[in-house]
């Protein structure tokens, strides 16, 4: 009895652990067969799986950002109906005058192309990697927008998937925080 006691409570102690792990992978990076070789040009997207929730309700993304370091070049957005994109240098530079990162964003053009909470959708883009192998951080926001009392405003929520060195950083009523997506490039073989 005691063994099959320890077995049931060994395997709920696993899948609790499997569902905390993927509950904390908001945003997840894919490569779809595209390369991770340090020093190549590759294609990568970033997929996200959920909207924001304020006082009980759910919301969909209106907006998705995110900020390529130099290590990944100057990327080029893929295309999405209804989306309007737009990619900024920061105005923070290296010695030779080459952006830290750009901010890459789509912004729903109409309400019925935001992203409806509790589905996915991928964004896409193409990069150069760095020839030096390394770790990219690809941090994510998503913006949804909530009514609020006012007449016609918006109340914007934020999910910021920004954390890079493995901490934890407590959310607002507005805001949740949570890991970075990043992946590691490979040496040439």
């Amino acid at each position: 009895m005691k063994k099959r006691t320890l077995l049931a409570c060994a395997v709920v102690s696993v899948f609790s652990l499997m569902s905390m792990q993927a509950a904390s992978a908001h945003v997840s990076v894919q490569l779809k067969g595209y390369t991770d070789t340090a020093g190549t040009s590759s294609r990568v997207w970033l997929s996200l799986g959920h909207g924001c929730t304020y006082k009980d309700h759910k919301y969909g993304t209106s907006v998705f950002s995110v900020d390529v370091p130099r290590s990944a070049g100057k990327p080029t957005p893929e295309f999405h109906v209804g989306y309007k994109t737009s990619v900024v240098a920061s105005a923070a530079v290296d010695a030779k005058g080459v952006p830290d990162f750009y901010t890459v964003s789509w912004t729903a053009k109409a309400k019925s192309y935001i992203i409806d909470d509790g589905t996915f959708y991928d964004f896409g883009l193409k990069v150069t990697w760095d020839a030096t192998p390394q770790k990219i951080n690809l941090a994510t926001t998503q913006i949804c927008y909530a009514p609020t009392t006012s007449a016609g405003s918006k109340k914007p929520l934020y999910l910021k998937w920004i954390i890079t060195d493995g901490s934890t950083k407590a959310g607002t009523e507005d805001t949740e925080f949570g890991p970075a997506p990043s992946l590691t490039t490979k040496a040439k073989a």
